[in-house]
C-alpha cells in the first residue's frame, strides 16, 4: 500500500486520533508530521513541555505531575476516547513517567486507546537498570561490570571494590530525578559515591553502580526500533553520538545516523530474548581499546531525537504511528547516512567546546553540516520554539538553569 503524501492526506477522521502523553521535543517532530498526514493529534503535557501546545494543529492541556495525579490522566484518556463523536486512537508516551503510567494502568485504559505498555511488565522491567542488565547478561549482551546496591549494607560492602571514575545510576532514574534532583551521574572518589548513593537510599531508591567503558561521547551509538508481536521490525536505524549535555554524561544534544550493524544486532539480541514488543532506543558503547560494545542503556519511549528518523529518511513517525493504529506498511526505506538532529542544548554544548578548546570554531560550525531536524525549531512552526524561548526566560528570571529540553 502507498501511503498518501500531505497533500492527498485523508481527512482527519479517516484515522485514529494520536494521543502523546508528556511529549518531548522527538514527540514534537512525530505531532508536526502526523498533523500533515490528516491525524488529529491531541497532547497532553506538564509545564516543561507546555511548549509542544504552541505547535500547529496540535490540540491539549496541560495537565498536572503524573506520577502523583494519575487518576486526573485516567479521567482525561476516557474523555479522549470517545471525545468527538470518534471512538478510539494510538497513545504515545514521551516520557519515562508516562511510560510507567501506562503500564501500571493499562488496564483501567479504555481498550480503544492502542498502547505499547502492555500488562507484560517488560517496559517496566526495561526501564529498571538493575533488571535491564541482568536481563542483558542472559541474553549474551555484554555489560560493563556491574554493582547493584539495595541498601546501606551493599553500600558499605563496596568499599575497596570500585576503581575510579565509575557510574552511578538509580535504578529508576525518572524517580530519582524527581526525588533527589539527579540522575545518572560520574563520580570519582569513595566520597563522591557514598554521598550520591546514600541520598538515594535514604529514599528506598535502589542502584547500580557499574565500571566506566573507556572512550569519548562519539563512542555512544544507539539502535532505534519499533518491534511487534511477531518479532518483526517494523522500523530500525542506527545512529552515533556527537556532542551531549551536559557534557560529563548527559542526554544526546547532536547525533548522526550511521551504519552501524554489529549494534544493531546487539539491540536485536536484547529484544528478541526478552520478546519486546514497542518502540526502543538502545545504547551501547564501544570500547576505547577493544572496540567490543557493552550496553549503556534502553529507553522504552520516544526518545527525545526522534526527529533523526525523520532527517535519515526512515519516515518515523507515520512508521510509529501506523504500526500501533494496525495500518499497513511498506518496507522500510534505507536510512541515509550522515543526516543529524540538533537539539537545541547543543548551543550549550558546543559553547562548553570552544571554551574547553576541545575543538576550533570552524570545527564546530562543520560539525553541524548535515543537520536536517533541529527539534523545537522549525521554519514551518515557528510558534513553539517561541514559547519555549519564552519559558527559558522565565526560568533564567527565576535562577533556574534553562536546557533541560532534551
Amino acid at each position: 500500500m502507498v501511503h498518501p503524501c500531505p497533500s492527498e492526506a485523508p481527512s482527519r477522521h479517516a484515522l485514529p486520533r494520536a494521543v502523546l502523553l508528556c511529549p518531548n521535543d522527538g514527540a514534537l517532530t512525530v505531532a508536526r508530521r502526523l498533523v500533515r498526514r490528516g491525524v488529529a493529534v491531541h497532547a497532553l503535557t506538564d509545564e516543561r513541555y507546555a511548549y509542544v501546545l504552541a505547535a500547529r494543529g496540535v490540540r491539549g492541556r496541560v495537565m498536572p505531575d503524573i506520577r502523583r495525579n494519575p487518576h486526573v490522566w485516567l479521567q482525561e484518556l476516557s474523555e479522549l476516547a470517545t471525545a468527538g463523536g470518534e471512538e478510539g486512537g494510538v497513545v504515545l508516551s514521551g516520557s519515562d513517567a508516562a511510560t510507567e503510567f501506562l503500564a501500571h494502568n493499562r488496564t483501567e485504559i479504555p481498550g480503544s486507546l492502542r498502547t505499547f505498555e502492555s500488562k507484560d511488565g517488560m517496559h517496566l522491567a526495561l526501564m529498571n537498570k538493575s533488571e535491564l542488565y541482568r536481563q542483558a547478561t542472559a541474553a549474551g549482551v555484554r555489560t560493563p561490570g556491574m554493582w547493584h546496591v539495595r541498601n546501606h549494607e551493599d553500600l558499605v560492602a563496596l568499599d575497596g571494590q570500585v576503581a575510579f571514575p565509575c557510574i552511578l545510576k538509580p535504578s529508576l532514574g525518572h524517580v530519582a530525578k524527581e526525588l533527589v534532583g539527579v540522575g545518572t551521574v560520574r563520580v570519582e572518589s569513595d566520597d563522591h559515591l557514598f554521598t550520591h548513593a546514600r541520598a538515594l537510599l535514604d529514599h528506598d531508591l535502589d542502584l547500580v553502580v557499574t565500571e566506566l567503558v573507556p572512550g569519548p561521547e562519539t563512542a555512544l551509538l544507539g539502535a532505534v526500533t519499533i518491534r511487534n508481536a511477531n518479532g518483526d521490525y517494523l522500523l530500525e536505524y542506527g545512529r552515533r553520538k556527537i556532542r551531549q549535555w551536559p557534557p560529563d554524561y548527559g542526554t544526546g544534544s547532536l547525533l548522526e545516523s550511521a551504519d552501524v550493524p554489529d549494534m544493531l544486532a546487539l539491540n536485536r539480541r536484547l529484544l528478541d530474548h526478552v520478546g519486546y514488543v514497542g518502540l526502543s532506543s538502545c545504547e551501547a558503547k564501544r570500547h576505547a581499546v577493544t572496540g567490543e560494545l557493552y550496553l549503556i542503556e534502553i529507553n522504552v519511549r520516544m526518545p527525545a531525537n526522534y526527529g533523526l528518523s525523520q532527517a535519515c529518511g526512515v519516515d518515523g513517525a507515520w512508521r510509529l504511528y501506523a504500526a500501533l493504529a494496525g495500518l499497513p506498511l511498506d518496507p522500510q526505506p534505507a536510512q541515509v547516512n550522515g543526516r543529524k538532529v540538533m537539539m537545541h542544548p547543543d548551543l550549550l554544548a558546543a559553547a562548553a567546546q570552544l571554551r574547553s578548546r576541545p575543538r576550533s570554531l570552524g570545527a564546530l560550525l562543520a560539525s553541524w553540516r548535515g543537520t536536517r531536524d533541529f527539534g523545537v525549531f522549525s521554519l514551518r512552526d515557528l510558534r513553539p520554539a517561541v514559547a519555549l524561548a519564552r519559558q527559558e526566560l522565565r526560568e533564567l528570571g527565576a535562577g533556574q538553569v534553562p536546557g533541560r529540553g532534551v
